[in-house]
């Protein structure tokens, strides 16, 4: 997979999504305690998620797919904005992720059209925030794109690499979680490989946290297109041979 080979700064770019709170905890201990946190399969039924951001006549549903069984597919129609889960349920109660934990989220994903989007995977903001959205991935002029946003609306691209659609392709994501403007760090495995960003780390250094944060998975953005994001594999845990 192809790496940007610079850092390139994006002004004005932000995303204002509904909000909601989560009530559930972790204690925080990476790698010696590691820890499975969530399985997303399919079969589980949308009571895996925390609630979905998808309005009719858009979908999130779990179909059948001939070589990997039942997965989840998220249907965007054109003329919406959003098709989306948000957080995750354990035990039946939405889960919260913590300030100076490490997480790593994992997931297979085929997209029906590479067209722009705002974003097929947002770490996302909520309560008293200032970032709105520290980390996403979204397709950009052909590109699965990752975008890291700082305070003071400091948003940076870090890495890309060529979209190719009916593809599935696994993604592997690691945070710490972190409120100081460098505190925190994000990884990037993709089908196996970890990925180099445009500052030639594989660890960059940033602000994860805000008041509450949660991951979203789906379609947002592409307004005018239909885009379906087909999923499996999804797994939260506190270590990359969690959810791998």
């Amino acid at each position: 997979m192809a790496s940007l080979r610079s850092t390139q700064r994006i002004a004005g770019l932000g995303f204002a999504l509904p909000a909601a709170v989560a009530v559930a905890g972790l204690a925080f201990a990476w790698p010696a305690d590691a820890a499975f946190i969530w399985d997303g399969d399919a079969s589980g039924g949308t009571k895996i998620y925390g609630l979905l951001n998808c309005d009719s006549p858009g979908s999130v549903t779990a179909v059948s797919d001939a070589q990997r069984g039942r997965i989840w597919k998220y249907d965007k129609p054109s003329g919406s904005n959003r098709c989306e889960s948000h957080g995750i349920a354990v035990d039946g109660s939405k889960y919260a992720f913590r300030n100076g934990g490490t997480y790593w989220f994992g997931w297979s994903s085929k997209l029906s059209s590479t067209v722009d989007n705002n974003a097929t995977f947002q770490w996302k903001s909520y309560g008293d925030h200032i970032q709105n959205w520290p980390v996403v991935l979204k397709t950009l002029g052909g590109r699965t794109t990752m975008i890291q946003r700082q305070p003071g609306n400091q948003v940076f691209t870090i890495w890309s690499t060529p979209a190719t659609a009916n593809t599935w392709n696994h993604y592997t994501i690691g945070l710490h979680l972190s409120d100081e403007t460098k505190g925190g760090w994000v990884e990037l495995w993709v089908n196996g490989r970890q990925q180099q960003f445009g500052d030639g780390t594989t660890r960059w250094a940033c602000r994860t946290f805000d008041s509450s944060n949660d991951p979203k998975w789906g379609v947002y953005g592409a307004e005018n297109s239909r885009v379906v994001n087909y999923i499996d594999d999804l797994k939260v845990g506190t270590a990359r041979g969690d959810v791998d």
